[in-house]
């Protein structure tokens, strides 16, 4: 469903005062009172809005109106925006997702951890031998549950992928899987799923590299 966002409000008011509307997926409520309090020392005017982040936005983006002018006023934005911990904003006239703003407004869009919002944080094997458990951490490390196996993972275009060392002198291994949502039948009748597939078919030393993942979904 596209979420189409025009902002007219200062141009039907006759207000002057540019207006920053901010879409967050993932901040967490320090680094958002902390945005509000770079914000506000800067005497940047804003709102938040409680509207869904476009799916192709990532990491720190700025929608502006075409021709919009105020230097001072963008590097503010810029510097809050990296005060919070953003390593960069992109600033663009081009909209995307039907997302549009007037002259006077602007669309601040964050987001924080795209990947864990996506993907579960355990997954289980499937089409296996054995019954194992897959826990994937918040910071892009990965453990098999209850054994020594663990590195870092990466999501990335329905592709997830392990990467495990045996030490600092070995050749990492990698297990690349692709994702696939569908549903399954289940004692509750059908549910959704998503079924993460090993694309690299040759044995690896870690056991649940050499297993498929998926996960159920209760509701």
């Amino acid at each position: 469903m596209r979420y189409i966002y025009l902002v007219a409000a200062c141009l039907l008011s006759g207000c002057s005062t540019q207006t920053l509307h901010i879409f967050e997926s993932g901040l967490d409520d320090t680094t958002r009172q902390n945005l509000m309090r770079e914000l506000a020392q800067r005497e940047v005017n804003f709102r938040f809005t409680s509207l869904p982040v476009p799916e192709k936005y990532d990491s720190a983006r700025l929608n502006i109106a075409p021709m919009t002018s105020g230097e001072r006023w963008l590097g503010e934005v810029e510097a809050a925006v990296k005060a919070v911990g953003f390593e960069s904003l992109t600033t663009s006239e081009f909209n995307m997702e039907g997302h549009r703003y007037t002259p006077g407004n602007a669309g601040l869009y964050l987001v924080k951890n795209r990947a864990v919002q996506l993907l579960p944080n355990l997954l289980f094997s499937h089409q296996c031998d054995d019954a194992l458990q897959l826990q994937l951490n918040q910071r892009g490390s990965w453990e098999q549950v209850g054994s020594h196996y663990q590195g870092r993972w990466r999501y990335e275009g329905g592709h997830l992928t392990l990467t495990w060392r045996e030490n600092d002198n070995k050749y990492p291994y990698q297990q690349v899987y692709s994702e696939r949502e569908h549903s399954v039948q289940t004692l509750q009748g059908p549910k959704p799923a998503k079924t993460f597939t090993r694309i690299q078919l040759a044995k690896r030393p870690v056991p649940i590299f050499n297993c498929d993942l998926q996960v159920i979904f209760a509701n």
